[in-house]
């Protein structure tokens, strides 16, 4: 065996010790960064959430240990928040977690292309646009808030007549603002959650483009193609979020019954 690593590394090409021992090719086998760590974690995360949700929360409110839980009891819960809490947290959402995915892009590929930029200067200035990318992420959950709250009405006779003896469900509101506001929150929780992963993708991708572009310049268009249908994702979460948001509805003429 020592003959046989020693014939090995009297015939070993000194051009591939080179290649081999540059810091850019030793960069590009290792994790750009911990990103797909703290993915691992989030997913962790959501185990404790599917715990709550389905075996401390029913133990709780109905006192029964049960794999399924009786959802009866989570409609009790839930009744009592406004629908208005629920469009408002939508909005919330929706630019926090397009905020969060932009940042950590930015963090991701800003990082990369400083380390490159140290080895190789020239490339810092057209790997710009990764920033640029990241950075429309947020705008995309910035414009869906911005149409979520001009959606959202006061104006107008929105509730239900008191009734004395059945307790109004949604705060009195009628069944056509109610479902609205519904529709609002379910908008926000699309776009954040479908920024938040476009905002990672679009940072890992960059983190890629960087490293790949400080070693050979000619590979810079191929890996900008690949983080353009990436930035593209979030392009797609927001037409759907327009879209929910468009079917809300606060007239009064629309939901004039009750």
């Amino acid at each position: 065996m020592g003959m046989m690593a020693s014939l090995m590394n009297t015939v070993r090409d000194p051009d591939l010790d080179r290649i081999e021992s540059d810091p850019t090719t030793r960069a590009a086998r290792m994790e750009p960064d911990m990103a797909m760590g703290v993915l691992n974690a989030i997913f962790g995360w959501m185990w404790y959430i599917v715990f709550f949700l389905f075996v401390f929360l029913p133990l709780i409110i109905s006192g029964q240990l049960t794999v399924w839980p009786n959802w009866a009891y989570f409609w009790q819960l839930l009744a009592n928040v406004s629908p208005y809490s629920f469009a408002g947290v939508g909005m919330g959402i929706s630019i926090t977690f397009s905020i969060i995915g932009a940042a950590w892009g930015i963090l991701i590929s800003g990082s990369s292309i400083s380390g490159a930029a140290i080895r190789t200067p020239r490339m810092v200035s057209r790997n710009l646009i990764s920033i640029i990318f990241c950075e429309a992420v947020g705008i995309y959950g910035l414009i869906i808030a911005l149409l979520m709250n001009n959606k959202m009405k006061m104006e107008g006779d929105h509730f239900l007549p008191p009734s004395a003896d059945v307790a109004l469900p949604a705060d009195g509101l009628k069944f056509g603002i109610a479902q609205s506001l519904y529709t609002l929150f379910a908008a926000g929780l699309t776009v954040a959650i479908g920024n938040f992963a476009c905002g990672i993708a679009v940072g890992l991708v960059g983190s890629a483009c960087a490293i790949a572009d400080a070693a050979d310049r000619d590979l810079f268009v191929q890996i900008l193609i690949i983080e353009i249908f990436a930035s593209v994702l979030g392009i797609f979460t927001l037409i759907v979020g327009i879209l929910q948001s468009n079917e809300a509805d606060f007239s009064t003429a629309s939901f004039g019954k009750a």
